[in-house]
């Protein structure tokens, strides 16, 4: 009869695993699921490991956030927390030219225009002085801030007029959007475009838009059959503009893009690898408002295999 030995590291490797794991090492089958202590931002996580629905708050003094109430002097530091840094306290410190940046900091002030602080040269956070775009106003000839029209409307402007001109290229009067909506100017049109794998397409036969709680679904169909499915959970920021929304396999299933490709190829953002990114430039958040925005990014086959590229999306819907 026919003998053979295993080499003793094979055995030692065989032992270990019925020693830890029982019968097998690690398969598909007793894989670990998503957990909070993987050291993976999941499960809904605001941070690694901490925070949402299922896993213990985060640190306070970790969060990333100012929190004044808990006595902090600066973003996580201060109060309860640890000293701030000379260099990182929310104040102009000898030697800087700008609040925590410039002189002998290192920092260039200009960096800091889009931490979500005041700090730097900055007149409000994140705009404004010598470094940054100028803030929002209400007679600066932008739609910005929170103006419904340009330098209208919202919680600081005058109210828009309700006799807007509809040929202006202005979102003005009691238009839904820049020229269309409103009493007086024809319906805002649905339109969605996109490259997928550097091929242009037009959602020509179909669009959708949909507001489910405080979740947008968008989605659109070229008479190519290609079609392509958004799932927007409402950002941390709430739904205003420059709102981005990632779209990946931690955010999956609350926030997910699918596509489906002629011949019945499926990608998804929810696979392990894919990445792809919605920025909201505009949204009236309600049944009859309107949105509008931009996309992207990479999709893997829905059976993990494969990928297609989708590149310069964009979209106007209203919101049913």
């Amino acid at each position: 009869m026919t003998s053979f030995r295993l080499p003793s590291l094979a055995l030692g490797a065989l032992s270990l695993c019925a020693i830890f794991l029982g019968t097998s090492c690690l398969n598909d089958d007793n894989l670990i699921g998503p957990n909070c202590f993987d050291g993976i931002l999941n499960n809904g996580e605001e941070l690694v490991d901490c925070g949402g629905p299922i896993c213990q708050p985060c640190d306070p003094c970790e969060n990333g956030v100012w929190d004044q109430v808990l006595g902090e002097q600066w973003v996580d530091c201060g109060g309860e927390c640890a000293p701030c840094d000379v260099n990182f306290n929310g104040q102009l410190d000898p030697g800087e030219t700008g609040i925590d940046c410039g002189g002998d900091t290192g920092i260039d002030c200009g960096e800091l225009c889009g931490d979500g602080l005041l700090n730097g040269n900055e007149i409000d956070v994140d705009c404004g002085g010598p470094d940054c775009e100028v803030c929002p106003s209400c007679e600066d000839g932008l739609l910005n801030g929170e103006e419904l029209g340009v330098d209208c409307g919202g919680p600081d402007c005058p109210a828009c007029p309700t006799d807007g001109d509809c040929t202006n290229g202005l979102l003005d009067g009691d238009e839904l959007y820049i020229d269309c909506g409103g009493t007086i100017c024809p319906p805002c049109d649905g339109n969605m475009d996109w490259k997928a794998n550097g091929t242009e397409l037009v959602a020509d036969f179909e669009t959708t838009c949909s507001l489910d709680g405080t979740t947008l679904n968008l989605g659109g169909v070229s008479i190519t059959t290609d079609a392509i499915g958004m799932t927007l959970p409402e950002p941390s920021v709430g739904w205003i503009a420059g709102a981005q929304i990632a779209l990946n396999e931690s955010s999956a299933p609350a926030g997910v893009c699918t596509y489906n490709a002629p011949g019945g190829q499926m990608y998804t953002s929810a696979q392990p690898g894919a990445n792809f990114t919605v920025e909201i430039l505009y949204i009236l958040p309600e049944a009859g408002g309107i949105v509008v925005g931009t996309f992207g990014g990479s999709l893997i086959g829905s059976d993990g295999t494969g990928g297609i590229s989708i590149a310069q999306g964009s979209f106007l819907l209203p919101i049913n």
